[in-house]
């Protein structure tokens, strides 16, 4: 495929919003970037209606910035109305009916703590109701809470993030108020112990244990030392999409060998109340095992138990910003802002095959999008027959699309790719289309990139009339693209 090159500083500029020409200041604050694809949005606070007049504060969530709107209305009307406000860059009207006001937002905003050198315009809209109740002279809103509007990102590209689930249990019936009181069920133990002269020198611990006001379930292992009390190690039961690591249910259990006695340290999340006032929430609880214990062998004693709950305390419940358990987290690899922000590739598995005497043989390589996350180990590889490996007349090199020999992680693999190479300087040309739909699965964005790499230290070997040319086994490395292009 003939690769199309657009600079990054171009795209930015052909898709960024319409900006007023005035001082925009891009925002360096830490998460700028990361929460404007993620959680965009307003709260609307401090609503008041007097006479004709409309006052309130709108909260952009993903810069954490206000500003501060007045609006000149009508009652009972169906017919939005323009407001002004102290920040140019947020547009915003109102219609405001016997029992509810809507609110219209549009904004823009720049980020660059990512990309300091190129910052990113947002632009981004949304809607909400907010109940009202009014008398002749005023409206109020019926509740303290702000009112959460929801936005559409139309810039750089539209995207509506879709949220991962909350953590496990929070919006359960009963769970701030169940909290007050917590409970956890064991219902599963296994100890193997290690008996020397009688004494327990040893073992190790398998613990499931389950959050009765959420029904969060966390399985523990712990390795024993004597009688000592054992820290374990505890993970959670589940196979929904991993969470951010932001509100995440932490259990922390230590196991005492010597007496069967368990101490949990748990930390949860609730906001079945009122998701405009989420609370975080630690609580202990201390039990002594039920366990029966048999010996296997002349040192190994096996120890089980029947399910037993035991009830514990509330140490401490604190509020965190509203409506924070059911905003859209990036799940890792995050695709889509490692794609905008800084676009690269892994390669490993280079390797050419040409016969004696011909300038034609094949190229394999394994490749990877980068996305700031630990290496895989399953790239895909691609794999092309018939492929010069010698610069050809004129010192340029043909364009051979790729073909997909096997696919690793196949969201980080191209969806179509074509590459050159050549043999003389080791460099390596690729122009590769992906997709990324981790934050919006029902509108993905599409990338098209360019990039050049020198292939690292190739060692050759001739057997039967072929060579082979290859990197290091396990040998990988990351070239950056330098020109990309986005777009749904």
């Amino acid at each position: 495929m003939a690769p199309s090159i657009v600079s990054i500083a171009a795209l930015a500029a052909l898709l960024s919003p319409a900006i007023p020409n005035i001082l925009v200041i891009a925002q360096l604050t830490a998460g700028c970037t990361t929460n404007s694809f993620t959680v965009s949005s307003w709260l609307i606070e401090d609503f008041d209606s007097s006479g004709t007049t409309v006052r309130f504060q709108a909260l952009n969530r993903a810069t954490n910035t206000s500003a501060q709107l007045s609006c000149q209305v009508s009652r009972n009307t169906s017919t939005w109305q323009a407001c002004t406000s102290d920040s140019s860059r947020l547009i915003a009207s109102v219609q405001l009916e016997a029992a509810v006001a809507r609110v219209r937002i549009n904004e823009t905003w720049v980020c660059n703590d990512l990309t300091p050198s190129r910052p990113l315009n947002f632009a981004a809209q949304g809607e909400g109701s907010l109940p009202i109740t009014c008398n002749t002279d005023a409206c109020a809103p019926s509740s303290t809470d702000p009112l959460l509007i929801k936005s559409v990102l139309s810039s750089p590209f539209p995207l509506s993030p879709s949220a991962v689930p909350g953590p496990s249990g929070h919006d359960k019936e009963g769970c701030a108020a169940g909290s007050r009181t917590p409970s956890w069920e064991i219902f599963s133990t296994q100890l193997n112990l290690r008996n020397v002269s009688g004494r327990i020198e040893g073992g190790n611990a398998f613990i499931q244990l389950r959050n009765t006001i959420t029904d969060y379930r966390a399985s523990c292992f712990g390795t024993l030392t004597g009688t000592a009390p054992a820290t374990m190690q505890c993970s959670a039961q589940s196979t929904g999409r991993p969470r951010a690591p932001k509100y995440n249910i932490n259990t922390v259990l230590t196991f005492s060998p010597g007496s069967f006695v368990l101490s949990v340290n748990e930390t949860w999340f609730c906001d079945d109340a009122n998701p405009a006032q989420p609370i975080e929430i630690f609580g202990v609880g201390t039990a002594r095992l039920p366990l029966e214990c048999s010996a296997v062998g002349e040192t190994t004693t096996y120890c089980a138990g029947d399910p037993a709950t035991f009830t514990g305390r509330l140490i401490s419940e604190k509020p965190i910003p509203p409506f924070s358990l059911g905003d859209p987290l990036p799940t890792a690899p995050s695709c889509t802002i490692s794609s905008v922000v800084a676009p690269s590739y892994r390669f490993s598995d280079f390797e050419t095959i040409v016969a004696s005497g011909s300038s034609l043989g094949s190229i394999r390589f394994g490749v990877e999008l980068n996305t700031g996350a630990a290496f895989t180990g399953y790239p895909s590889t691609f794999f092309r027959s018939g492929v010069s490996v010698s610069v050809t007349e004129g010192g340029s090199t043909a364009w051979y699309p790729c073909v997909l020999e096997s696919v690793g992680e196949q969201s980080l693999t191209p969806t179509a790719c074509a590459f050159r190479y050549d043999a003389a300087t080791q460099s390596l040309s690729l122009s590769a289309d992906w997709k990324c739909s981790d934050l919006d699965a029902s509108r993905p964005v599409s990338f098209t990139g360019d990039l050049r790499t020198t292939v690292p230290s190739l060692t050759c070997s001739t057997t039967s009339g072929r060579t082979r040319c290859a990197t290091a086994p396990g040998q990988a490395w990351a070239a950056n693209v330098t020109s990309v292009y986005w777009g749904n």
